[in-house]
């Protein structure tokens, strides 16, 4: 039996994450207009919704069967479309993980990228034919559940916005995502300094693309998972897909200091941190003492 050591040598580590690939991922790809307060509300202010109007949030729901760095793991991200200049991309609100690879799947998307991953009790994707179907569960909650059926869109919209997507198709996506350092104020409260926006490049290798038309879509919030607070207001379509994604670049776009960059910290922390974090006192515990 192979042991390991807490000392590596340094050339051993230089193919950490590299490659960073998620292989013949498979699942479903989810989009709706929601309310546009609500949008507003959770975006942080250097982001611009795309269209303040008629705003676009996505979720994906997915088994990443042949990631580069873990086993297996299930995978699921809630997204508004948005921009920061000229550049547009998604910000993820939340993802949530399960599996044998789970783990290091979060510690790497939250340490390198700044993805705000946490871990859940259960995700299923499931495909009997020409219907499919996703749930996510956590914390006794199903904060999304899902039913489609392949073979259209619900709005024609789609068309246009996934005109390309099929059997050989390269899409150039990005991530705008924000890293930061914890510290420590002398009156004892955490700081979130260093507050950093970044543009998280990847690359999605299609192998195929099956539109489908939402028949059903739920979500349950809860205080730590309020999915829900983006509403759908009008359904516009899924795609059922199997694919490959991986990370071109992490570039840095802006820096935010003191009170600017810790006032951030009120749109990320949910997405990161569960509310038992805030509580010092009636913080129900289980196990033995």
């Amino acid at each position: 039996m192979q042991n390991g050591s807490y000392f590596i040598p340094r050339e051993q580590i230089y193919s950490f994450m590299n490659p960073s690939a998620m292989n013949n991922q498979e699942g479903l790809y989810v989009t709706w207009k929601t309310d546009p307060v609500a949008a507003r509300r959770v975006l942080p202010p250097p982001l611009d919704l795309l269209d303040p109007a008629h705003p676009i949030a996505m979720v994906y729901v997915v088994n990443i069967r042949e990631p580069t760095f873990a086993p297996w793991y299930m995978e699921g991200g809630l997204s508004l479309l948005c921009r920061y200049g000229d550049i547009v991309g998604a910000y993820f609100l939340n993802l949530q993980l399960s599996g044998p690879g789970a783990h290091m799947g979060l510690c790497s998307g939250r340490e390198k990228a700044g993805l705000p991953k946490k871990m859940c009790e259960r995700i299923v994707v499931e495909r009997n034919g020409d219907w499919a179907s996703a749930v996510i569960e956590r914390k006794g909650r199903r904060i999304f559940s899902i039913e489609v059926e392949m073979g259209g869109y619900n709005d024609p919209i789609m068309e246009v916005m996934r005109k390309d997507y099929g059997p050989g198709y390269q899409e150039r996506g990005a991530c705008l995502l924000f890293q930061y350092e914890c510290g420590q104020a002398r009156d004892n409260r955490s700081t979130f300094e260093n507050m950093r926006l970044v543009h998280y490049d990847s690359v999605t290798d299609f192998q195929t693309w099956e539109p489908a038309f939402i028949q059903s879509l739920n979500m349950e919030s809860s205080l730590d998972d309020p999915w829900a607070e983006l509403p759908v207001v009008r359904p516009l379509g899924a795609g059922y897909s199997i694919n490959s994604n991986w990370i071109a670049d992490i570039s840095p776009l802006a820096h935010f200091e003191s009170h600017e960059g810790d006032s951030l910290i009120s749109y990320l922390f949910t997405g990161r941190w569960d509310r038992s974090t805030l509580v010092s006192e009636r913080c129900q515990r289980y196990g033995q003492f």
